[in-house]
Parts: C-alpha cells; structure tokens; sequence
C-alpha cells in the first residue's frame, strides 16, 4: 500500500511571506488610489532618468555581493577550522581534493553551520576541480581567508577571477576564535610552542614579549594575556 503523503506545515517563514504579500497588495492598492487623486485626468506623471546608468553587459555577480559571500565564507571555515584545517592540507598535499570535500559536508553536518551562505557551502562536491585547482595553486597557504576568496565567486565566475577581485579588496574583520590557533602556528610558530609550554599569566606575557610586530591578532593577544592559553584551545582539532 501506498503510503500518503505527509501533510505540509506551515512554518513562521510561511506565513510571513503571506503576511508581506498582502500587505504589498494593500499598498499597491493605496498608491494606485492616490495617482487617481493627483492625475484625475488621465496625466502621465514624469520623473527623471537615473543617473550614472552603467553601459554595456551587467557582471554575473556584483563586486559587493562577491565580498559579501567571502565575509560570510570565511566565517563559516574559521570556526570550524580546527577540523577543516587538517583536511585541506591533507587534500594539498595529496593532490586529492575529495578528501576535503568529505570534511567540507561533515563540518555542515557535525559542527558550526552556516546561513545564507554561498553554492560552495552548500554544494562543495559540485566544485571538486575548482577545489583542487586552486589547493594546488600555491595560492592555498593554509590560509582559511584565501580559500574563502577563491570559492566564494563559484559558479558565476572562476575561482581565479574570485580570488584576484577579494585580493583587491582586502577582507580586515577579526578572526574567528577557532582560528587564532592555526594563525599563531602560520605566522609565529616559535611563539606558539612557547605559549603551549607556559602555564601562567604572566609567562604569556613574557612570551608574547618577544615579537616586536604591528600584527592586529599578536596584538590583540598581548592585550588579554589571561585570555590567550583559554583561546588557543578553541583551536585544536
């Protein structure tokens, strides 16, 4: 036998939308009735042209909304990279990017999930060539940022072309907590074994002291010495 269908539930989204709807028709309805009242006889009311009318074809997907999917990428890969890390050079190295691409759909099911994120979060086996091309590129670095910038512009252009118009525009917000770990091991290794070494506040500090750089993140944790070791763990695997 033949099993029926479950019934349809009407979610908030549901009847919000229908709410907006309506409420759309009603304005509609109310502005149609006030150009009744302002052209009585039939006028056709007249409003200047926009301006600074671009020419020529429209891109496929506009500059903001490409760094608005790379802001929003990279916050997804930053707080689930301490597992993502470790598949993605697995897949550089390797040469096989179905390796991340495994992690990639696990890290949506088991971890931190991301919203309003763009097709490469939500179909990363649709892009295993871009993936991997650009893995071995030497453009990769370890670097959850400059994945973000390459795969956020998939499918309307390139991972190249993506890569090339972020890198233009270079992304500043903070980064993630689950992040500073693999920072510190990309960009001062040496002080990262220090740190994993020191048990006090104050042998932070010390260790810390020891770089001299304009770095936005080191500077950010030599200004919370008591907070860096609790940090630092939100980044292991």
């Amino acid at each position: 036998m033949r099993k029926q269908p479950a019934p349809r539930v009407i979610s908030e989204a549901d009847i919000a939308l229908t709410r907006v709807i309506k409420e759309l028709k009603e304005l509609r309805e109310r502005v149609e009735s006030l150009e009744r009242e302002a052209f009585p006889f039939g006028q056709v009311a007249t409003f200047p042209s926009p301006k600074d009318v671009r020419l020529g074809r429209k891109p496929r997907l506009e500059t903001e909304e490409l760094l608005t999917r790379r802001m929003r990428l990279t916050t997804w890969l930053e707080q689930n990279w301490p597992r993502l890390s470790i598949a993605m050079r697995k897949a550089e190295h390797s040469n096989n990017p179905s390796v991340a691409i495994v992690e990639l759909i696990a890290a949506k099911r088991d971890g931190i999930s991301g919203v309003f994120q763009p097709p490469f979060y939500d179909s990363p086996e649709n892009f295993i060539d871009a993936l991997g091309g650009f893995l071995t590129s030497g453009r990769f670095h370890g670097n959850p940022r400059t994945l973000a910038a390459a795969m956020a512009g998939l499918p309307e252009m390139s991972w190249k072309r993506s890569f090339d118009i972020c890198s233009a525009h270079p992304y500043t917000t903070g980064h993630a907590l689950q992040a500073y770990r693999d920072y510190m091991k990309r960009k001062f290794p040496d002080r990262l074994k220090e740190l994993d070494k020191v048990r006090t506040e104050e042998g932070v500090r010390m260790v810390l002291a020891r770089s001299r750089t304009h770095d936005p993140l080191f500077l950010h944790l030599k200004e919370n010495p008591g907070k860096v070791k609790e940090w630092l763990e939100f980044g292991k695997p």
